[in-house]
């Protein structure tokens, strides 16, 4: 009880529906710059329709991990355009656009998250090169308004709803464990890794996203957005980043991956009253838990089943290795090639 906190200011609105509110929000804006893939033309078309013509300029390029080339094209037509405001819909890599073009010009982000990713809550933006994927926080690509509408996550595929959850369920794990966390993160993070295994377990028993499993999925990746940003990650952020901006694996699924082996990894260097707290959530064996819980769920247990090639997990250790988190297991090389070597095989660690 010997702790610092801060809270970051937004207005969240939750609740089926809620995107018809939309309009009410950006009014007073001349001009709106939405980013939404063409696949969400439902959910963008009332908003242009609600609006002057010429008033909504869209981009429908969104790209994952967001490159430096997208964000460059974007920053002409947001030139040449000059919008009050950037609106999202979409997920991570809708928000992640916005954020690249807040993170310059400051303008204020409404986001519609239409997975469970969570970035709709940090103030962290991230950019790809061909160096890899560089990562940062600001304030200013904190979205000042999110709207959450279950109706929007409802119709999601099946192996994206799995992904997107246990993506939302790493971040969780990692705030509990964080050296910058502290009791009200803590209780946060376990409300929503308790929210989100109630989801799952929903999605195992019908073989689809329920709305009882999608309403509790989507509150859990709630709670772990604002986790992300309110504490520091550790070892399973780097790694996974490494796994995404360096070998072009898919984001959501590397975190579905690598979450039960980071934490076979971390568990022998975790405080006996944190190791309580996960048991107390996932159950005796926390490691296994989460990785029956993809399984059963319909995601992925292994970087091979992802893509990933055996002989890039020495490149990936020195990616690793070069510029370490602060993290309750020492960082060693051998220790990642073994963490990397488990998590391609398939095979947990001996807690």
């Amino acid at each position: 009880m010997d702790f610092e906190y801060r809270s970051f200011p937004n207005q969240v609105y939750f609740g089926d529906g809620k995107i018809s509110i939309l309009d009410e929000i950006v009014k007073n804006f001349k001009k709106v710059l939405l980013i939404a893939e063409d696949r969400l033309k439902p959910q963008v078309e009332p908003l242009k329709a609600a609006r002057p013509a010429g008033s909504v300029v869209h981009i429908s390029n969104v790209i994952q991990h967001v490159p430096e080339t997208l964000v460059k094209e974007a920053q002409e037509t947001l030139e040449k355009e000059n919008p009050g405001v950037l609106v999202s819909i979409g997920g991570g890599s809708s928000v992640g656009l916005a954020k690249a073009l807040a993170r310059e010009t400051h303008l204020p982000i409404v986001a519609v998250p239409t997975t469970f990713a969570g970035s709709e809550q940090t103030n962290i933006w991230g950019i790809t090169t061909e160096g890899g994927k560089t990562t940062g926080r600001s304030d200013w690509v904190l979205p000042r308004v999110v709207i959450y509408d279950p109706s929007l996550t409802l119709t999601m595929p099946k192996p994206l709803a799995v992904t997107s959850a246990m993506n939302a369920m790493a971040h969780l794990m990692e705030a509990i464990y964080s050296p910058t966390g502290n009791p009200i993160t803590r209780h946060h993070s376990l409300l929503g890794i308790e929210k989100l295994k109630k989801g799952l377990q929903e999605i195992a028993r019908n073989e689809a996203l329920t709305h009882e499993a999608n309403e509790n999925i989507l509150f859990g990746a709630y709670l772990a957005g604002k986790s992300l940003c309110e504490v520091s990650m550790s070892l399973h952020h780097k790694v996974a980043h490494v796994l995404g901006g360096t070998f072009g694996l898919d984001h959501a699924r590397v975190h579905t991956v690598l979450q039960s082996y980071v934490l076979s990894y971390q568990w022998p260097h975790l405080t006996s009253s944190i190791q309580e707290d996960f048991r107390q959530v996932l159950g005796e064996d926390p490691a296994h838990a989460l990785k029956d819980l993809a399984a059963r769920a319909g995601g992925p247990t292994t970087l091979e089943s992802i893509g990933f090639k055996r002989h890039s997990i020495d490149e990936a250790v020195d990616a690793v290795m070069a510029k370490p988190y602060d993290n309750p297991a020492p960082i060693t090389k051998e220790g990642i090639t073994g963490l990397l070597t488990h998590a391609f095989e398939g095979t947990l660690m001996e807690s």
